[in-house]
């Protein structure tokens, strides 16, 4: 049986198997999304008292729960699509959303979103970690470079800024990429603010 690697980010309830490029990518798109809330993972349901296997990913939303069906990352007649639609109506979802390849790797959020989750190994002071902090507190959102020209870090301030953004610290929209004008904002971990990726 092939190995699997696992996708470990602040909003999933458990560590999540992965077995393409495509769902790694959507995960930490879904984790940087202010608008999602949590990542849940199942891989089987119980369907007429038999066991389905499904690669069931759902989110949690402020508008709601969603199965989510990256139709491109599995065979076409896979019966986990099937599955899938028994698991969001056993995990009462409000629906299923029908990511494509193209969906996940728009760009330039896709690009983005990397480059943001390559530094989630980061070593983060402590009092780099307020630095930050309150300065969002006393100044409100801000854009990239003036966040960066404004603190003093023991680190590089943007790969801290970036770091912090992987555990749900600060958030921002990706959907531009990574521009000087990208504005900063506090957030929660696992509770961040109301951006959207993806719609239903």
């Amino acid at each position: 049986m092939q190995k699997r690697d696992l996708f470990i980010g602040f909003k999933a309830s458990r560590a999540v198997p992965i077995s393409n490029v495509l769902t790694r990518d959507f995960l930490i798109q879904a984790t940087l999304d202010g608008d999602v809330r949590r990542i849940e993972y199942q891989n089987s349901i119980v369907v007429d008292q038999r066991i389905m296997a499904v690669e069931g990913l759902v989110i949690e939303r402020f508008d709601g729960r969603y199965a989510v069906d990256i139709v491109d990352a599995r065979p076409s007649h896979d019966p986990a699509a099937e599955a899938l639609t028994h698991l969001a109506f056993a995990r009462r979802c409000h629906g299923i959303i029908e990511l494509s390849a193209a969906d996940v790797r728009s760009e330039p959020r896709c690009s983005a979103a990397r480059e943001i989750w390559s530094h989630r190994g980061v070593r983060i002071h402590s009092d780099d970690r307020a630095e930050i902090r309150e300065s969002l507190e006393t100044s409100g959102p801000v854009a990239l470079t003036e966040l960066v020209a404004s603190v003093m870090t023991r680190g590089d301030a943007r790969a801290v800024i970036y770091a912090l953004a992987c555990e749900g610290e600060i958030e921002f929209d990706l959907h531009a990429g990574i521009t000087d004008d990208l504005i900063v904002r506090s957030g929660l971990p696992g509770y961040a603010g109301s951006l959207r990726a993806y719609g239903a």
